[in-house]
């Protein structure tokens, strides 16, 4: 396109909504770009310097969204282009922040009044009580004569090493007295120099006020209480702006003026020559037809991108090419909530399996079983849903994280049979209520905390654990599947699945042998036939715990040949390529026996931290119950609460985090990507319209 015209292409761009510019960089430039940038710039700044001075969060803190709420209100922009978007800012901001920018000048202007005679009366406070005159003294032309406030106990010193001049003392108070000392022109030096010795100065009163000390001091309190009285009522105003309608108005106009400015400083110099620009960046699929018919006018190309992610030799320039293509999620509306959790590993890279919609059935899973009470969980709920309605941005979002969790945990508290530690069967009002579930309710009551109702738990929380982990394997097996790697799939993938497998039934077959793990193997002479857990459910009666003790060691130990024979292939073929960093036969041997079977086994006893934490919150609740019901009082009930809430919620939430963190992403996730940023980013606070020559198009960015 023609380089004048970047002005309009740009524009087109933000209206398409979703486009991720390229950064580039050109020697060249359009002077009326740079002027409309600079001009975007100093609008920012502007308005950015009365926000700041306002004191306005441009998003609304938790308690105050809890309290007070967030901005609602939005403000709609119907443009065309950018310049108009700017010239648009630029009006509104001269009306809306007239007010603002008014009573910040008069709060400056007070401000620095109220420094100058802070200061001074500060300076004239030890003079307070002396009432004299100091004007004549400056009117001397063949003599020097000087006020000066000193401490009591330097008089006598000074007294002697001005002997020869005569010195005038008044004593002020306990420790200040006030010295004249009066001499000729050429004395003034030594005067002074000595008086310097004591870090003392002649008093300086300003010429606009009284030269009397001691009316100079009087003036300058009495201005000070003026002024702090009108910085009192200026404050006041400020904060009645803060809680009035200009305030989402000002946070629109600080929101839309900074995506104005972000735009122009992204693609003002485009790549090309001296006359045509060239504007390069990403598109989704499905916003093609959009794209070419706003760009109908220029020259466009149009590239599909493949998700090319092998390791083969021959895609890995394509790999280098694709490694920066921005990744744009595309999740509902509710699982878009636990993209904040996906992105503490990063962001998935373009082509790699978003985690974010498992996250988002697991995480309330999680944390629901451990924080399960339905009386916590529901207020759980009452609180994220308050910071969902009453939010905007971040803190909504987080809002209904809680209230997810919250659900969940008081789904999970039905299972559990605990209302605020009580059983709900044992609630005269609630037990008729719940009555139609039958023995759902308290299916997982662990209240009484037997080794019988432990051991359910724990059984519970390892089989979650199995399913998670076994999930991170498949999807790590799909990925190398589709990067095409068969070495790694064959010799790693597929026998790590094995052999955890394996692992996990020889556990269930020592719990079914009732933990005999020795005997289980037929060392004593027994032959165990009891039935394995879960696996002669799902299979059927010939799976016996004495059928898993022979099968499970042949398959771990053939996995764990296949396995080493791969890694060694890989150092081999790694050793070809100038990368000769492995540890040699016995380092593969000791990382295959030791490491990953100890790692299956660690991974496997971590996730009976689900039990444990619900175990130990049970515990605590017992603990608060028992004491109210002993005399406590309704205090240690509802203290006992708000601290188990408080402790217990923030465990649970990083018990939950650090399970994802470090048992289930490292298994298969790289979180190495780009994410697709709009060249016009959402905003809070402001709607853009942006309007094609026919009116009846609109599109709106929200």
């Amino acid at each position: 396109m023609p380089r004048i015209e970047t002005q309009e292409a740009v524009s087109k761009l933000a209206g398409l909504e979703f486009f991720h510019s390229l950064p580039s960089s050109s020697e060249f430039s359009q002077p009326y770009m740079d002027d409309l940038m600079l001009k975007a710039q100093r609008l920012f700044q502007d308005i950015d310097e009365v926000v700041r001075a306002l004191g306005i969060p441009l998003e609304t803190g938790v308690m105050s969204t809890m309290f007070k709420g967030a901005p609602r209100d939005k403000t709609d922009y119907a443009i065309r282009d950018i310049r108009g978007f700017i010239e648009d800012l630029e009006k509104k901001s001269s009306i809306i922040l007239e007010e603002p920018k008014a009573l910040i000048a008069m709060q400056n202007n007070i401000a620095k009044e109220l420094e100058e005679y802070g200061n001074i009366a500060t300076a004239l406070k030890a003079a307070a009580n002396f009432n004299l005159d100091l004007t004549s003294f400056k009117n001397l032309k063949r003599f020097f004569a000087e006020t000066f406030i000193v401490d009591s106990k330097d008089v006598a010193e000074i007294q002697r090493s001005l002997s020869d001049l005569t010195i005038y003392t008044n004593k002020l108070n306990d420790e200040k007295s006030s010295i004249v000392i009066i001499g000729s022109k050429e004395d003034s030096e030594r005067i002074i120099k000595v008086l310097r010795s004591f870090n003392v100065h002649p008093i300086q009163i300003p010429s606009h006020l009284p030269q009397n000390p001691s009316s100079a001091y009087a003036q300058c309190e009495t201005k000070v209480k003026e002024l702090e009285k009108k910085s009192e009522e200026l404050s006041k105003k400020i904060e009645a702006i803060k809680k009035s309608s200009l305030l989402p108005k000002i946070l629109s106009l600080h929101e839309a003026a900074k995506a104005a400015k972000d735009v122009l400083e992204t693609t003002r110099k485009p790549a090309g020559t001296r006359n045509f620009a060239m504007i390069q960046g990403y598109i989704p699929d499905n916003t093609k037809k959009k794209f070419n018919n706003l760009t109908r006018d220029y020259v466009s190309i149009l590239e599909d991108i493949p998700v090319q992610d092998r390791d083969t030799e021959v895609d890995k320039e394509n790999r280098k090419e694709t490694s920066a293509v921005p990744t744009l999620l595309s999740n509902n509306k509710y699982t878009r909530t636990f993209e904040v959790i996906t992105q503490t590993q990063g962001f998935p890279g373009y082509g790699e399996t978003d985690p974010t919609p498992i996250i988002a059935f697991v995480w309330p899973l999680f944390y629901g079983i451990m924080f399960g009470d339905l009386g916590h969980g529901l207020l759980l709920f009452g609180l994220g849903m308050l910071l969902r309605q009453r939010g905007n941005g971040s803190i909504r979002t987080w809002g209904t994280l809680l209230a997810t969790s919250g659900a969940a945990a008081a789904l999970a508290g039905l299972g559990t049979g605990e209302m605020f530690g009580f059983h709900i069967k044992e609630i005269a009002i609630l037990a008729p209520i719940f009555a139609p579930l039958g023995d759902v309710v308290g299916i997982l009551n662990v209240s009484e905390l037997t080794f019988d109702q432990v051991i359910k738990i724990l059984k519970v929380s390892v089989a979650i654990g199995i399913v998670h982990i076994l999930m991170a394997q498949f999807l790590r097996l799909r990925k190398d599947i589709q990067m095409g790697n068969k070495t790694f799939v064959l010799t790693h993938d597929i026998p790590t699945i094995i052999q955890f497998l394996a692992v996990v039934a020889l556990i269930l077959a020592a719990i079914g042998s009732g933990y005999d793990i020795i005997g289980m193997f037929g060392i004593g002479g027994k032959v165990h036939t009891e039935p394995v857990p879960w696996l002669t459910f799902i299979f059927g009666s010939w799976v016996t715990v004495d059928l898993v003790a022979k099968a499970a060691p042949p398959i771990i130990i053939a996995t764990v040949a296949v396995m080493i024979y791969g890694a060694r292939k890989e150092e081999e073929e790694a050793a070809k390529h100038g990368h000769d960093e492995g540890g040699g036969l016995m380092g593969i041997v000791i990382e295959v026996i030791l490491v990953r079977i100890i790692e299956v086994l660690s991974n496997v006893i971590s996730y009976t931290r689900i039990g444990i934490m619900l175990l130990v919150h049970s515990a605590l609740l017992v603990t608060v119950n028992t004491s109210y019901l002993h005399g406590g009082g309704i205090a240690v009930l509802i203290g006992g609460n708000i601290g188990i809430m408080l402790i217990e919620g923030l465990i649970v939430y990083i018990q939950t985090i650090r399970l994802h963190l470090y048992e289930w992403f490292p298994k298969w996730y790289v979180g190495d990507g780009t994410e697709f940023k709009k060249l016009v980013p959402k905003m809070l606070y402001s709607n853009i319209i942006w309007k094609d020559n026919e009116p009846k198009d609109t599109r709106y960015i929200k």
